[in-house]
């Protein structure tokens, strides 16, 4: 049954604040970016939450951005949960304290007799196994973790609430497909996909309700109506145009009729290149933002799926780091005279803003914009 708030939040799904600007809007999403810039070393960033959060707000707000994607900020048991669940090597402990931290995607942490566990017992059920191989939680406290993540959460937001920042989503969810490949690792999924296809389709199956229902309670506990889905492995850079249209499509389509059918916005954050796929989101529902990291090609995206999407991007992560400001301004001045109208278009980093970009080159975006 649909919630009276998710009944009000369906007359305006698609509609995204963040477009009432008098100008085209500037959206920024970073972590260690501001662990840099405010001199925080990179595990102490990772280790106490109001370091992170105070260090992420005071960045966000000498940028002179519009909006942040969303407001909760990550830690190593989110990730573990259901982004990217792969063992992290973390500063000043597998590497040296300067170090953002990595994933190591080269050992696997599903296993094949997985699948099955999963396909009947979905997501959440499957944490109480996964999360221990981790070294995160014992099966007996994950619920412990899940209750102090949500409560960090509520304090993260009440941060941005203090310094009036608009965010543009309550939730974030990584695609099913997405979450297999970086458990299984890339090598081992792919392989799967060949040789045992009904255990993956049976899986991703099991998967999807929890990540729905999930997504939609945490965008209304955390009082934002609007949710985040990040897929990259599934691009066709990577995957074949049938193994897309197998196990990858019809997950993602089921995702984003279920946030509108809630009244969730939708935001699709495409990493890697999706050139080949635009094709296929022509049939999505109107008003969903495509977010790009910069291997998408933008001005493609604009031809094939003309009008009906708010595209989001690019500015890339070398061009924030190695450019100058002139450069990254020239840059957004392209996008904008090709692709940008307001109300169609949002200036964005391409992905996250990387860590080791000039704080002049962030607030080289804004002053194109203003131009």
């Amino acid at each position: 049954m649909i919630r009276s708030d998710q009944q009000n939040a369906q007359q305006t799904a698609g509609k995204w604040p963040v477009l009432n600007a008098e100008r085209i809007p500037v959206v920024l999403y970073f972590d260690f970016f501001a662990a840099a810039r405010q001199g925080v070393s990179p595990r102490r960033f990772i280790d106490d939450p109001i370091v992170k959060r105070n260090a992420v707000v005071e960045t966000f707000l000498e940028t002179g951005a519009d909006s942040f994607v969303i407001g909760r900020l990550p830690s190593p048991f989110s990730y573990a949960a259901g982004g990217f669940p792969n063992r992290i090597r973390l500063p000043g402990q597998d590497l040296p304290e300067t170090s953002m931290w990595q994933f190591e995607e080269c050992e696997e942490t599903i296993f094949v007799e997985d699948y099955d566990y999963i396909a009947s017992q979905g997501w959440n059920s499957f944490l109480e196994h996964l999360l221990p191989r981790f070294a995160i939680a014992s099966s007996e406290d994950h619920r412990g973790f899940i209750e102090s993540s949500q409560a960090e959460g509520l304090k993260d937001l009440e941060a941005w609430k203090q310094a009036d920042v608009q965010l543009m989503c309550g939730a974030a969810v990584t695609a099913p497909f997405e979450v297999l490949t970086a458990g299984r690792t890339m090598f081992n999924f792919f392989e799967d996909l060949l040789v045992r296809p009904g255990k993956v389709m049976a899986a991703l199956e099991g998967m999807l309700p929890d990540f729905i229902g999930g997504a939609i309670e945490a965008a209304y506990f955390y009082g934002n109506p609007a949710v985040v889905i990040t897929a990259h492995r599934s691009c066709g850079s990577l995957i074949s145009p049938r193994h897309f249209e197998q196990f990858s499509l019809p997950f993602l389509r089921k995702m984003v009729d279920a946030f509108y059918q809630a009244g969730l916005n939708v935001m699709l954050h495409l990493d890697c290149d999706w050139t080949k796929n635009l094709p296929y989101l022509k049939e999505f529902p109107p008003g969903m933002i495509i977010h790009t990291d910069g291997s998408t090609d933008l001005l493609k995206a604009k031809k094939v799926l003309k009008d009906k999407f708010i595209l989001m991007g690019d500015v890339p992560a070398l061009l924030l780091a190695r450019g100058s400001p002139e450069e990254v301004k020239d840059y957004c001045l392209s996008l904008v005279e090709a692709i940008g109208r307001r109300g169609e278009f949002i200036l964005s980093s391409g992905c996250d803003v990387p860590m080791d970009a000039k704080m002049e080159n962030v607030q080289a975006m804004i002053k194109a914009v203003q131009r």
